[in-house]
């Protein structure tokens, strides 16, 4: 299970946790979970006009927590 923060274009934040995260070919942040058999299924997406920056909540080598920015641009994935 993954944690993530969207900063939005109206100043606010959202952070979600979801099985993985995406930046669709449309420019749209999407999240999906996934079954007990490996079955993806959607679960929320947000439009990319609305998603300022994305990051995903990573643990680094020194074990502290951060927040990791994802692409502002092209297709990405974060688990």
């Amino acid at each position: 299970m993954g944690i993530f923060l969207l900063e939005m274009t109206d100043g606010s934040e959202m952070i979600l946790t979801a099985a993985r995260a995406t930046r669709t070919e449309a420019g749209d942040v999407a999240f999906e979970e996934v079954d007990a058999r490996g079955n993806w299924s959607p679960s929320r997406a947000v439009p990319g006009a609305q998603v300022k920056a994305a990051y995903a909540r990573r643990v680094g080598e020194d074990g502290i927590a951060r927040w990791v920015p994802q692409l502002s641009a092209g297709r990405w994935w974060a688990y």
